[in-house]
């Protein structure tokens, strides 16, 4: 049980940490696809919980963000250290609640605007591309498993990490990655994938067994899959990158006091 529980400390806070701050930023990413498609099918509700959707996200992002790492954009800062103190947070938190009333009014000038219906031109996957995105997507995600996999190859087999892995890390690729599928998903909702008998003749990519819609769905199944398994990968690289320290340290604790086992391996 202690084992699992000290796993669990070192992947599963500093995870949560990082979703908690970034979860402002993906529930906008999240509102524009739902905004994209309530306008592409003509759904007020959609657009509406879009721009919801958007609201509460600069909502948690000027007030409870901003008061949460008051020190780390603080104290932290190489700009703004001297405003390190009790004026200086108050001044952030009011400069926090004046863009929020600003970026209340953007939007609400922005869903009067999109509100309204729009009769929206239908676009088949080849007339956006969409099939280049989907493979284009896939193959960056097998390019991340090599890249993954490589540190286990390398260490296996010559008894140490190619230079070139080192060099470029993988979270470049993985940043990458999620752009690409981004833009592919974002294309996906120009066309339609509600069968109608009437139209069949003029939607023929319906009819395909295999279309990029699955090639997207089947790619970031991949992508989260490779992710999980991240973690093991970066801890190859980061032993051979460190000598003499280690990369187990959360929240300013060194894990090498738990034990041998928490040490890095000797040369």
């Amino acid at each position: 049980m202690p084992p699992m529980l000290m796993m669990c400390w070192f992947y599963c806070i500093p995870f949560a940490k990082g979703l908690f701050f970034a979860s402002a930023f993906l529930l906008i990413i999240f509102s524009l696809f739902v905004l994209k498609r309530g306008i592409r099918q003509s759904r007020p509700w959609l657009r509406q919980a879009a721009f919801l959707l958007i609201f509460i996200s600069v909502l948690k992002l000027f007030t409870v963000d901003i008061y949460l790492l008051r020190d780390q954009m603080l104290c932290d800062s190489r700009f703004f250290s001297s405003s390190c103190n009790a004026q200086g947070f108050k001044i952030l938190q009011a400069s926090g609640l004046a863009v929020l009333a600003l970026c209340s009014l953007v939007l609400f000038n922005l869903y009067r605007n999109f509100i309204r219906e729009r009769k929206r031109r239908e676009i088949t996957p080849e007339q956006n591309h969409l099939r280049f995105w989907s493979n284009f997507g896939m193959f960056l995600v097998m390019l991340l498993v090599l890249w993954l996999a490589a540190p286990w190859v390398g260490f296996l087999t010559v008894g140490h990490v190619p230079q070139l892995f080192m060099n470029v890390p993988w979270q470049h690729l993985a940043v990458l990655n999620t752009v690409v599928l981004l833009i592919g998903f974002w294309k996906l909702e120009d066309c339609s994938w509600l069968y109608n008998p009437a139209e069949k003749t003029r939607k023929k990519y319906l009819s395909r067994v295999w279309t990029p819609k699955d090639t997207l769905g089947l790619s970031v199944i991949l992508f989260l899959i490779t992710l999980a398994f991240s973690y093991a990968s970066n801890d190859v690289l980061s032993t051979s990158q460190t000598h003499g320290q280690t990369h187990l340290q959360i929240d300013k604790i060194d894990f090498r006091s738990l034990g041998p086992g928490f040490h890095l391996p000797q040369k």
